[in-house]
C-alpha cells in the first residue's frame, strides 16, 4: 500500500512539474480560431492544472487563453458569471501574455486592434470575430516607456502581471471582462 501512496505521490509532482510546451500551446489556436470557447477552456484548463509551477511564456499565455475563452463561453450562456469569476480570479497576480493585434493607428478605439496611447500605456478590446460581444478591455501599462514609431505596421503583443480583473458589474453579454496589467512590455509578434 505504501508503494502504491508513494507512486501516486511521485506521479503527482512530476505532473506539477511539467511545462507548457509550444506544441501545447498550438493545439489551442484551432479552438480560438474557430471561436469553440468551451473546448479552448476546457483543455487550456487541463494544461494550467498539470503545469503548476511553470513559469514559462506559453503558460502566461495559457492563462490568457483560459480567461478569453471563458469570457466566450459567458458570451454563448455556457457559463454564468457566478462560475467565471471561481474560475478566474485565482490568476490575478500572475505573469500574462495576451494575444498580439495589429496597431491602431488613429485615436479612437476599434475592436481587436491595439492602441498605444502613450509610451506608458496601451489599450485593447478583444471581441468575438462577429464584435457582437466584447471578451475583454485590456489596459497594459508598461515597465519601461516604449518607442511607439517602432510598433507602427506590425502586430503587438503586450504582456506583464496580471493586477486587476474586473467583472461587468451588470452581468449582461454586451462586455465581461476588463483586464488591467501592471509592470507590462509590449513586443513585435510578426
Amino acid at each position: 500500500m505504501k508503494k502504491i501512496i508513494f507512486l501516486f505521490l511521485l506521479g503527482t509532482l512530476n505532473s506539477l512539474s511539467q511545462t507548457i510546451t509550444h506544441e501545447n500551446f498550438k493545439s489551442l489556436i484551432p479552438y480560438l480560431q474557430n471561436e469553440n470557447w468551451s473546448s479552448a477552456f476546457k483543455e487550456s484548463e487541463i494544461l494550467l492544472n498539470n503545469t503548476e509551477k511553470d513559469t514559462s511564456e506559453f503558460k502566461a499565455i495559457t492563462i490568457y487563453i483560459n480567461i478569453l475563452s471563458a469570457a466566450g463561453m459567458v458570451t454563448e450562456g455556457k457559463m454564468t458569471y457566478e462560475e467565471l469569476e471561481n474560475k478566474i480570479m485565482k490568476f490575478q497576480g500572475q505573469k500574462i501574455i495576451m494575444s498580439a493585434h495589429p496597431i491602431k493607428k488613429e485615436k479612437d478605439s476599434s475592436l481587436n486592434f491595439t492602441q498605444l496611447i502613450s509610451s506608458k500605456e496601451a489599450f485593447t478590446i478583444a471581441s468575438n470575430k462577429k464584435g457582437i460581444n466584447i471578451l475583454c478591455f485590456e489596459k497594459a501599462y508598461f515597465k519601461d516607456e516604449i518607442n511607439i514609431p517602432e510598433f507602427q505596421d506590425s502586430l503587438v503583443r503586450c504582456g506583464g502581471i496580471l493586477e486587476k480583473i474586473e467583472m461587468n458589474p451588470n452581468k449582461s453579454n454586451i462586455w465581461v471582462l476588463r483586464l488591467i496589467v501592471s509592470n507590462a512590455f509590449a513586443r513585435k509578434a510578426n
